[in-house]
């Protein structure tokens, strides 16, 4: 069976429906390739196809259901422009589910659609596998969203809270691409983050669309909005 295959076969069984865009493949970047900023832009590090951090292999810690969250998501509301270009994976430990749900209470705290879920995943799992990186890697980029305090996304203490910077994504998302949702996801993340690598994103979609599915919970239904940020939250 092949990988594709087995792939669109996971998603399924997680409730999440596939729309496939016809058209050619967008190439990524080959291993290797020399490490691109655009002016004022978040640095992105290729992560070869062959690392292990794409490949992973073990059980899956299964993200939980963000309480009275919305169910029953169609694929036009997670990836309402099909998918484009190969895909990658990973398999999430605990601590990258903690910041995909974080990502996602943030959306839903802000009353987004879904998509802006499915985008800011992606991002982030692009820039940094979902991981809250701390100590600059590459000149002063900073947390899930590789994000610059030199570039005035917020100081270093900030961008390193994970909530925080998701606030910062969604602002730049909104006020650079306001038509986001008519914008297939590689467009909608670059307009926030101006990155080397802009169709680099795209290859996120996927498990960006499972995880959003799975953290939303599978209850069937339409989609209803949760009464408050306590009620979305869970707690006081």
């Amino acid at each position: 069976m092949s990988i594709r295959r087995q792939i669109f076969l996971a998603l399924a069984a997680a409730g999440v429906a596939v729309l496939v865009q016809s058209g050619p493949a967008i190439a990524a970047p080959p291993p290797g390739t020399p490490v691109v900023r655009a002016p004022d832009g978040p640095v992105i590090t290729e992560i070869p196809a062959d690392s292990p951090e794409v490949a992973a292999i073990g059980p899956e810690s299964v993200g939980k259901p963000i309480p009275n969250s919305s169910g029953g998501l169609t694929p036009a509301q997670l990836i309402p422009h099909g998918i484009e270009g190969e895909q990658r994976h990973f398999t999430p430990n605990p601590e990258q589910w903690d910041n995909a749900r974080t990502i996602v209470e943030v959306v839903l705290r802000r009353d987004l659609p879904a998509y802006a879920a499915v985008v800011a995943l992606a991002t982030a799992m692009q820039e940094s596998l979902l991981r809250n990186v701390t100590e600059a890697i590459d000149h002063d980029s900073l947390g899930v969203f590789q994000q610059r305090p030199s570039a005035g996304w917020g100081t270093s203490e900030q961008l390193t809270d994970p909530r925080f910077a998701t606030e910062r994504f969604l602002d730049a998302l909104l006020v650079h691409a306001p038509d986001y949702q008519a914008m297939p996801l590689w467009q909608a993340a670059q307009a926030a983050q101006r990155s080397g690598f802009p169709m680099a994103y795209a290859r996120w979609q996927e498990q960006a669309a499972q995880m959003v599915s799975r953290l939303l919970g599978p209850r069937q239904g339409p989609v209803r909005r949760a009464a408050s940020a306590q009620a979305v939250l869970g707690c006081c």
